[in-house]
């Protein structure tokens, strides 16, 4: 029997990389998957990439700082099937700039995608998981919530921030069968969070210059991500809660020079 068989699961930033390799797994695992994120287009090429026949996936255009999209993408995934028994936040924002050098924009915008809209999508789906006898959250971090990255502070705040988060509510709803973790990734390649800070044209420059920084040799996929993901909702890991799961080529052990 498929691992998520029967069970609906949300993925934010489910349109490219990272978010649309976890919606595709599920969907082949045998849920109903709800992707949402801002661009329709990138949503609708995502949603017929995972189930060419259209079943059991469903796209939502929303914005996630936005509390009213929020509620909408949860009550799309009741209507639609029921109820919610993942959820997982993977929409993230990455931006560079040194601590004394970035804005107020630029914190307010980064806490509001990395920090606050993971928490209130958790609230949100808290009561449809309680009502299910249990749920799985899963919430894509960085390697930059547990190391500090020079020039990222404020990414790096806002991942540190997730993983509390994800930590304090794992304590706070493990008696109700609830159970929250966390992926940590170092670079992904074929995703699109890089490509605003270097332009589409350099992004390959700098996957070139991180691949020996990681001690496995090598960048990961959004395949890589995928496969931790699916472990950490299903009942494969039903004993594991709170964990801050690296899985990024042994990267949180390296020191930022490559490794001879």
């Amino acid at each position: 029997m498929k691992s998520l068989a029967g069970q609906t699961a949300i993925v934010t930033g489910g349109g490219t990389g990272m978010g649309r390799a976890i919606a595709g797994l599920f969907h082949e695992e045998g849920a109903h998957v709800v992707i949402c994120g801002r661009r329709r287009e990138q949503l609708d090429k995502a949603a017929r990439a995972i189930s060419p026949a259209g079943d059991r996936v469903l796209a939502v255009t929303a914005d996630v700082t936005r509390e009213e999209d929020i509620l909408k993408v949860v009550g799309t995934a009741v209507s639609a099937a029921g109820g919610v028994d993942v959820l997982v936040n993977n929409a993230g924002l990455m931006r560079f700039g040194k601590l004394d050098e970035s804005g107020v924009d630029s914190w307010d915008l980064m806490m509001k995608t990395n920090a606050f809209a993971p928490w209130r999508f958790m609230v949100a789906v808290l009561p449809e998981m309680r009502k299910r006898g249990g749920g799985a959250i899963l919430n894509i971090s960085s390697i930059a919530g547990i190391r500090a990255l020079p020039g990222a502070g404020i990414y790096c705040a806002s991942k540190a921030a997730l993983q509390v988060l994800t930590q304090v509510l794992a304590l706070e709803t493990a008696a109700e069968g609830i159970r929250v973790n966390a992926i940590c990734p170092a670079v992904v390649e074929d995703t699109e969070l890089a490509d605003p800070i270097f332009g589409t044209g350099k992004v390959r420059e700098f996957y070139n210059t991180m691949r020996p920084l990681h001690p496995l040799g090598r960048n990961g996929k959004p395949s890589d991500i995928a496969d931790a993901a699916l472990f950490l909702v299903s009942r494969q890991s039903s004993w594991i809660t709170g964990v801050l799961l690296s899985v990024d080529g042994g990267r949180h052990m390296a020191t930022n020079r490559p490794v001879v």
